[in-house]
């Protein structure tokens, strides 16, 4: 065994601090002031990124023409009753491949119309045409714009609706069918039949033809040139 107890003994050697550099832990002047802020970036580009810019793309106005009635060699079609305001005003859906349509296109406006952006107060002009909820979604067609009410019409059905103009609700027609389907709703009237009273149709007659015409059963009509 080493015995250590002479080297414990013995003294330890003091350091050499002139080969040592001396460090001056004092703050210069130009180290002495307010603090300056420090910017933190976060290492997340999605935080750091500035947001973009981006512009809505401008809008066109679908235009949609009426179904045509296609008559058979004797100049008549079959026909299902849609809506009846008098005899002089009725919207018929032919029995056709067009009209065949209708049940898909309700189905996609439930689902996807309400999804589409409102239409802007400028945009909802005569002529344009739109979806809107009423009970269920309608293809509608803007007819008048007055005294901040807008004159709406349904261009598969027929009937009328009226919305305020500054609080309209109608959106813009979603892709698919709503935008390139014309509209199913054909105007008709009863040829060569006039209104015993000269202020026009009365409420019995109207009652009378809606019996006759109204529900699913089909009909056949002859196409005739209105003379007036």
């Amino acid at each position: 065994r080493e015995d250590v107890s002479d080297s414990l003994e013995q003294p330890l050697e003091e350091p050499d601090l002139a080969q040592y550099p001396l460090v001056d832990f004092k703050p210069t002047n130009d180290e002495v002031g307010p603090r300056k802020p420090v910017k933190i970036v976060s290492s997340d580009p999605v935080i750091d990124r500035k947001p973009a810019l981006v512009e809505e793309e401008e809008y066109t106005l679908p235009t949609l023409a009426w179904q045509q009635v296609e008559e058979d060699q004797h100049g008549e079609f079959q026909f299902m009753v849609s809506h009846i305001l008098s005899p002089e005003e009725m919207y018929l859906h032919p029995v056709s491949e067009m009209s065949g349509q209708l049940a898909q296109l309700e189905v996609e406006m439930g689902r996807i119309a309400g999804y589409e952006k409102l239409a802007r107060v400028e945009e909802v002009m005569v002529g344009s045409v739109w979806a809107v909820l009423q009970e269920m979604w309608y293809r509608v067609r803007v007819n008048a714009v007055s005294h901040g009410q807008v004159e709406l019409q349904s261009i598969d059905y027929g009937h009328y609706l009226h919305v305020d103009h500054h609080d309209h609700h109608l959106h813009r027609l979603p892709p698919g069918l709503a935008s390139t389907l014309p509209g199913l709703a054909v105007k008709c009237h009863l040829s060569r039949v006039r209104p015993v009273q000269d202020k026009g149709w009365g409420k019995l007659a109207l009652q009378m033809i809606t019996s006759c015409l109204e529900g699913v059963d089909q009909h056949t009509a002859l196409a005739v040139e209105r003379s007036d």
